[in-house]
């Protein structure tokens, strides 16, 4: 139909494409935006049968050139001029209509449409009574009557204009131009002359009856702002002029601010990111004509405030059509400038606006900026750490136009929206202290961007509701007034100011306004703007006066978290701020608190996906949670799921079937699940419903042998339950089974079966109480002790004193068992139990003695001797020895032998008296014939010529010239080679050797 649509992908979306395939190729068709990236911006009639389109590149970057058969179109991409003035909203809906109503709905919609004229809108101005519409070729102004527009006069740039008459004037005193900067204001038309230091004032007409000149040296004035009565423009070089405007039109316009005017800084944008920039941009791209040679950008944009008091400015980057990061605001007061850069945000700025009454606060629309986000994140990763840090993302500390730290909202809380698709508006306070970030506010869906602002509304377009009739204009509450839209404008005048006493740190103010105001819907709001500034301690004074019991108390309760992220989160959770305790919860690593606060709202995706990434320690009491709440609500396969993953379900599954009377979904689930635990709780719950045939399956199925013989057992089917506990050897089934044959007077089987189980202490018990002493003998010996002591005082009355004598010994009563043994001279078990005594190290001496004495007395001597020894009496031993001829052998000996070393007092014996000791020793061992024993003896006593006689006498050849040779004594040497000469050592050349050598060292 010859129409041109034109489509805008999502900034965020293109601007990620273009890092990606650089700018020198088209993207790959894997790299292509989805369908839903892409959003109609425009359309317009080419007016005939279209062939073809095509952008333009470098300087020509803004123009499409459509292709028709009758001839080509050259179109012009101009940035619409949409806004609010003075409770008016000017939205420019397409290149011919423009759409103007009140802000408080005072005034119904007007539409201007320029179609029969040909005029396409690059610009247009409003006040309460005319709208001023504008091109590059010329200028209408209209006065609204009733729901529309009468034109009053129009007029182009050469001068020449027609008024209400339509009569032709004559030629205007001010030269051609392409001007596209004009305001109205009072009956009076503000317009900008390229090439001229000036600012002509014109009348409704188009007639200049005044102008406001400026020095040459700052160059034309390149964009115009009007807002109440104050106009500000922007030169070539870099200054901001301001005037004062007569209210009426009448009377002359007086300079305002600095004498010359602001000088924009050259480094006023520091390393301000510029938006979807890349190795790939076009340097000629943009409108040339507004970057001037001296800075290295360009003004884009500016605004005044309601009271002329400060300014806030946007830059172009001389090399992109793209709008720098950075917006400054200059103060009149102070000539100074302050920055904040919203590549800290992860966007971009688009537009501006300052508030109709409030003269600090003022407003940016930005659009997602992927580049931006990725080359600050890691900077300010930790900055929400502490409270203090969130003025770190304005100009460099170092530049002269960097805030004050430790004031505002943290970047982190900016950052909260940076994701978001859409347009998301940020709040700031201008302040002596800098640009502090009040709030951002994503746009909801639907709508385009932003007009104004009047605290606490943002006034925002919808240019699709106005296209089909209504109006254009629409009211979103800020995030801080939400609730308080029903109060007076004193009430909300109160809450905006406690915000910027938050935001620049003067708590008196801040407590001052909160007890001045009686309002509760303000003191909510107040309590939440604490939140959002992480000031608990003024919000607990708004929550007491609020009477919000449950804040308060969190506020006392939040105070034993390490973390200040998280004690404000404990807080807004109580406030309803659930979204803002979540972020905050995120930011300091909170998970656990995260979870839990997910798990409160309902929202068991994200309570999961915390858990399962972030808080692992949790993240089964978050599945078993979740079945808890799914079983509540109906509904059972999901709750089954989450027991499964939470690792209950053995329990809690079979509860909630059985509780809902799903058997059979239980049935069906036990076989599927083949878990033994949840097997053997089915065979149970069949058992108990008299299904017995179910319950020995489920139990042969999970492998309980117990259960299946107790179930046998009861059916009366005894052999069945022996013949299943024989083949699978189960103690427990075997001890039940004997316990049942037990109490059926089935003695045998029942010992069998106890020894079966182990249990030889039940079997020795029953073998006791049925007189089978035979039995009994054997399943003592398995027993515990307390049951050999029992069988043994049983057996020790029925006369079995041999069986009863070692049942003693076996539980550990060797006492007992030596007087069986010594009452009715029972010598075999007594050899076992003497044994055991003497090979006992920690055994009694009184029982050792008592050994000895009875030995002794049986003529043992032997015996006797051994046990005395052990006991220590080493000399009673000895004695013992040599007057009963008792034979020593090499373990006696070293028994004998006294430890060395050990003081009298503690057990031992003198020095003097081990000597001695060893000398009897060793004259024992040599009457004996035990001469290497004499010789080891005679040598520990320290007498080793004696040593060496007892060795002689052994005539072991070797070992006499080692010990000769290890000696060192002449007698040894002299005594050493006699004896060898007695040998046969002529014809053994070792021996003569030894005697040469001993006769040398002699």
């Amino acid at each position: 139909d010859g129409r041109v649509v034109m489509f805008r992908l999502d900034p965020g979306r293109a601007r990620g494409r273009a890092a990606r395939v650089g700018g020198e190729s088209p993207p790959d068709d894997d790299d292509a935006a989805p369908e839903d990236a892409w959003r109609v911006c425009a359309s317009l009639d080419a007016g005939g049968t279209l062939e073809r389109v095509h952008f333009a590149t470098g300087r020509g970057a803004r123009l499409l050139a459509a292709v028709c058969r009758d001839g080509a179109r050259l179109c012009v991409r101009v940035k619409l001029n949409d806004k609010t003035r003075g409770g008016i909203s000017v939205v420019q809906i397409a290149a011919d209509s423009v759409v103007v109503e009140a802000t408080d709905g005072s005034r119904a919609p007007a539409r201007l449409n320029t179609t029969e004229r040909g005029m396409q809108i690059t610009g247009a101005d409003a006040t309460s009574r005319h709208l001023l519409v504008w091109n590059s070729a010329r200028a209408e102004v209209h006065e609204a009557r009733g729901s529309g527009f009468a034109r009053v006069s129009a007029f182009d740039w050469s001068g020449r204009g027609r008024g209400r008459s339509g009569s032709v004037r004559g030629e205007s005193e001010a030269p051609a131009s392409s001007s596209q900067a004009m305001a109205i204001h009072g009956g009076r038309i503000y317009r900008v002359c390229p090439g001229r230091a000036v600012v002509e004032v014109t009348d409704l007409a188009g007639d200049v009856v005044d102008s406001l000149a400026y020095e040459e040296a700052q160059g034309a004035a390149r964009c115009v702002d009007c807002n109440g009565d104050f106009l500000l423009a922007a030169t070539a070089s870099g200054h901001l002029r301001f005037w004062r405007l007569p209210a009426d039109g009448v009377g002359r316009a007086e300079a305002h601010g600095p004498k010359g005017g602001a000088m924009i800084p050259a480094d006023v944008c520091g390393g301000a990111h510029v938006p979807g920039s890349g190795p790939d941009a076009d340097d000629t791209a943009g409108d040339v004509s507004k970057f001037s040679g001296r800075l290295p950008f360009a003004v884009d944009s500016v605004c005044v405030n309601c009271d002329g008091t400060k300014a806030s400015v946007l830059f172009a980057s001389r090399g992109h059509a793209s709008v720098l990061s950075t917006l400054a605001v200059y103060d009149v007061d102070t000539d100074g400038y302050r920055t904040f850069d919203f590549a800290i945000t992860g966007r971009a700025p688009e537009s501006h606006a300052w508030d109709a009454v409030a003269p600090n606060v003022l407003a940016a629309q930005t659009a997602f900026d992927e580049n931006a986000k990725i080359e600050t994140e890691n900077e300010t990763e930790n900055e929400t750490k502490d409270e203090g840090d969130s003025r770190r993302h304005a100009a460099p500390a170092s530049s002269p136009y960097a805030p004050d730290a430790g004031h505002g909202r943290s970047a982190a809380t900016m950052r909260r929206h940076a994701s978001s698709r859409g347009v998301v508006v940020f709040t700031l306070f201008a302040s002596p202290r800098g640009l502090l970030p009040q709030e951002a506010h994503p746009i909801p869906d639907g709508f385009e961007s932003l007009l104004g602002l009047a605290a606490p509304s943002l006034f925002v377009c919808n240019k699709a509701a106005a296209q089909s009739g209504g109006g254009a204009c629409f009211a979103v509450t800020m995030r801080d007034f939400v609730g308080t839209e029903h109060l007076d404008a004193k009430a909300k005048a109160e809450l905006l100011q406690f915000n910027y006493d938050l935001a620049v740190g003067d708590d008196e103010k801040a407590r001052a306004t909160v007890a001045s105001t009686t309002e509760p819907a303000v003191w909510e709001a107040m309590a939440h703007v604490c939140i959002k500034n992480k000031r608990l301690d003024v919000a607990e004074t708004c929550l007491a006066n609020l009477g919000h019991v449950r804040g308060s108390k969190a506020v006392r309760d939040g105070a034993n978290e390490p973390e200040l992220d998280a004690r404000v989160a404990t807080v807004a959770v109580h406030l309803g701020l659930v979204d803002d305790a979540a972020a905050l919860y995120e930011q300091c690593s909170r998970h656990d608190l995260l979870n839990r606060l997910y798990q409160a709202m309902g929202r068991w995706d994200d309570a999961i996906a915390v858990a399962s990434g972030k808080d692992r320690i949790h993240l089964k009491s978050t599945h078993y949670a979740h079945g808890r709440h799914l079983e509540s609500v109906g509904d059972v396969s999901g709750a089954i799921r989450a027991y499964e993953k939470s690792g209950c379900a053995a329990v809690d599954v079979p509860r909630m079937l059985h509780g809902r009377g799903m058997t059979d979904t239980l049935e069906r689930y036990v076989i599927g699940a083949g878990s033994r635990e949840l097997t053997r709780w089915w065979a149970r719950y069949c058992e108990s419903a008299g299904d017995y045939e179910k319950a020995l399956h489920g139990y042969q199925a999970a492998e309980d042998y117990l259960s299946l013989v107790r179930t046998y057992c009861a059916q009366g089917d005894l052999e069945i339950a022996a013949q299943l506990v024989e083949e699978s050897g189960d103690p427990a089934a075997a001890f039940h089974l004997a316990r049942t044959f037990e109490a059926m007077d089935e003695y045998a089987d029942a010992i069998r079966f106890f020894g079966a189980a182990g249990r030889h202490g039940h079997a020795a018990r029953l073998a006791r109480r049925c007189g089978m002493d035979n039995e009994l003998m054997h399943l003592a010996l398995q027993s515990p002790p307390e049951m050999m002591l029992d069988s043994a005082r049983y057996l020790e009355e029925r006369g079995e004193l041999e069986k009863a004598t070692t049942l003693y010994h076996k539980a550990g009563n060797a006492g007992k068992a030596l007087e069986l043994c010594f009452a009715h001279d029972l010598f075999e078990p007594l050899a076992g139990i003497v044994k055991s005594v003497a090979d006992d190290e920690d055994a009694d001496p009184k029982l050792v003695a008592k050994c000895a004495a009875y030995f002794l007395d049986n003529g043992r001597y032997d015996d006797a001797a051994r046990l005395l020894v052990k006991g220590g009496d080493h000399t009673r031993g000895l004695e013992l020895i040599v007057e009963h001829d008792v034979k020593i052998d090499e373990e006696l000996a070293e028994a004998l032998t006294p430890p060395k070393g050990v003081d009298p007092r503690d057990g031992g014996i003198s020095e003097e008296a081990r000597k001695q000791l060893l000398m009897k020793i060793a004259a024992v061992c040599k009457n004996q014939g035990s001469y290497h024993l004499a010789c080891k003896k005679y040598t520990q006593a320290g007498d080793k010529m004696k040593a060496m006689k007892a060795l002689l006498k052994s005539g072991d050849t070797e070992k006499i010239c080692f010990f000769a040779g290890v000696s060192r004594q002449r007698e040894i040497y002299v005594m050493s080679a006699n004896y060898l000469q007695t040998l046969r050592w002529h014809g053994n050349p070792e021996l003569t050797k030894h005697i040469v050598q001993f006769k040398t060292k002699q």
